[in-house]
């Protein structure tokens, strides 16, 4: 599989206002990025038990439709896998508002099998073993999951 990583920090993202935000470089390089692709890893740390507010703000940007309906959201039928990382082992299930908002409103099919890390998981600069055998389940899934849909026979778009 060929693999773009987009580093958010890397592009200046204005706060959605469902007009300018359609105007700006990040939104249509972010879009175009989103759109290609067939799945998606979302990275976070864990805020306040749940994904950072620059994730979410990703989704609601490269989600969303332009009021002239010139293109659709970029998320529609992606697969999703989620990585993410907390200071503590029961922040494990962070990402689960996110995921469902994913399924039910972009019909987003969501893997399984996620990556979570904590601070007992670093042994100075290396991951521990087990986290890196979950990491290639977790990434082999994805995989899997992204050729089989790959020539799926439907195409979602808005349906409430």
């Amino acid at each position: 599989m060929e693999v773009r990583l987009a580093d958010l920090a890397e592009f200046d993202i204005p706060n959605f206002d469902n007009d300018a935000i359609y105007r700006s470089e990040a939104y249509h390089e972010l879009h175009a990025l989103t759109a290609q692709s067939t799945g998606l890893v979302l990275c976070s740390p864990v805020y306040n038990w749940g994904c950072s507010a620059e994730l979410k703000k990703y989704i609601e940007y490269v989600g969303s439709t332009p009021p002239d309906g010139s293109r659709s959201g970029a998320l529609f039928d992606k697969v999703v896998t989620f990585v993410n990382s907390g200071g503590l082992p029961h922040s494990y299930t962070a990402f689960r508002e996110l995921a469902t908002a994913l399924m039910l409103d972009f019909k987003c099919v969501v893997n399984p099998y996620h990556l979570y890390a904590h601070n007992h998981h670093w042994q100075g600069e290396v991951l521990d073993g087990g986290v890196v055998e979950r990491a290639e389940k977790t990434l082999g899934v994805m995989t899997e999951l992204c050729e089989l849909l790959e020539g799926r026979s439907y195409s979602s778009t808005w349906e409430i």
